[in-house]
């Protein structure tokens, strides 16, 4: 399929896990993308497997900082002469209880992950506020923003915070024509999560806590993006889409 021909898509994150993969499927079907990661390295070495030709730009970005976001997002704009979508990878890890969580790393986890999402879609909405066609934002948010999560509570509260902002995005900007979604992932393979299979019989707890009983891959995550961004979805938006194998769906019986 080649539906995202003539259409161009920004992905943060992008140097690596669901960001990469959402790259690859959207590159697959013929879309422009715009790569942002603070990983130059993996961000060029993506852009050269795929071949380096006039549908990619990749770029350094740092999705925390305001200046940074507006000049990518404007420089992206004028390389490809509109943007139709963007998907909101970037995100990092965030450990600690309500007892000794450390500001630093609360303000710093919220800084990436929450301010990070809101900054790019305000950036991406003002650039295609006036523009005639439909447009479409997701945001990467995850069953830890559906469901709490013992000694994570600065990615919880994020990720809860991303849910939010999306529902209310999804109202505020449906008048201009922008579509607004979520998806929550379960525990994808990632090498941001690699770490966690590293213990069997972690491994093993990760696996059962899913209703198909394995983790979930990055292009699964990708697929569903990749949809939300088409009219497929045009009736969707304020949503957000658990992708997680079932993990969420129950309690587990005792």
């Amino acid at each position: 399929m080649k539906r995202f021909e003539g259409k161009a898509v920004v992905v943060t994150g992008a140097a690596s896990g669901i960001g990469a993969a959402c790259v690859r499927r959207l590159w697959d079907e013929g879309a422009c993308v715009a790569l942002a990661d603070q990983d130059q390295g993996g961000v060029d070495k993506l852009v050269t497997l795929l071949g380096g030709d006039a549908r990619l730009y990749g770029g350094n970005l740092d999705v925390s900082d305001a200046g940074q976001v507006e000049e990518f997002v404007a420089t992206a704009q004028k390389k490809f002469g509109s943007l139709h979508g963007l998907i909101n990878c970037a995100g990092i890890k965030g450990v600690g209880n309500v007892l000794d969580c450390e500001s630093e790393n609360w303000k710093k986890v919220m800084s990436v992950n929450l301010d990070g999402t809101f900054l790019m879609c305000q950036a991406f909405a003002r650039a295609v506020q006036h523009d005639k066609t439909s447009r479409a934002i997701v945001n990467i948010s995850s069953g830890a923003g559906i469901m709490g999560v013992p000694n994570r509570l600065p990615y919880v509260a994020s990720k809860f915070a991303v849910s939010g902002i999306t529902r209310t995005m999804g109202a505020e900007l449906g008048p201009y024509g922008i579509r607004v979604n979520a998806i929550a992932p379960g525990m994808i393979r990632t090498p941001f999560t690699a770490y966690m299979f590293d213990d069997p019989e972690k491994a093993r707890r990760i696996r059962a806590a899913h209703a198909i009983g394995r983790e979930g891959q990055p292009e699964e995550i990708a697929a569903v993006a990749a949809f939300l961004l088409t009219d497929d979805a045009s009736f969707m938006t304020g949503a957000i889409v658990s992708v997680d194998g079932g993990q969420t769906a129950c309690i587990p019986s005792v």
